[in-house]
């Protein structure tokens, strides 16, 4: 191979390893977090950009209480969240039931670092899950 050769394969090599380095737009939004129900593991949103756009998965865990028993998760819902939409400290999705239906949510960044995740159309009653990110 001649010096020019060499040289080029070198920048190329360079220019690939610094747009690999690049930190992504929603680099505060990527990761695994994870939330708890009467301590027990209740949802957990997996966020990344490989494709260039902000997706992910929602797991969420059905936990029960039942009168004189400890908490327990007594079934797991995976889903791929549909249309993320960040807006600032906001983000929004929603994902789909097994009868076809759209769930939506709402994760806000608190100040702490941490998120708080709720489904705007679970009815009154849903509750807000504190969610902190795995390292």
């Amino acid at each position: 191979m001649t010096k020019r050769t060499l040289i080029a394969i070198g920048a190329v090599s360079l220019c690939v390893c610094a747009a690999a380095a690049q930190p992504t737009v929603n680099q505060q939004w990527d990761g695994i977090w994870q939330g708890q129900l009467d301590g027990q593991p209740s949802v957990t949103l997996t966020l990344a950009e490989d494709t260039g756009e902000l997706g992910g998965t929602l797991v969420l865990n059905v936990v029960l209480k039942q009168d004189g028993h400890a908490a327990h998760v007594a079934a797991m819902e995976p889903h791929v969240l549909v249309h993320p939409r960040l807006d600032g400290n906001l983000l929004t999705f929603g994902v789909r039931k097994p009868n076809g239906d759209l769930m939506t949510f709402t994760v806000a960044l608190t100040p702490e670092g941490k998120a708080r995740i709720h489904c705007t159309t679970c009815g009154a009653d849903a509750p807000q899950v504190d969610m902190t990110r795995g390292h």
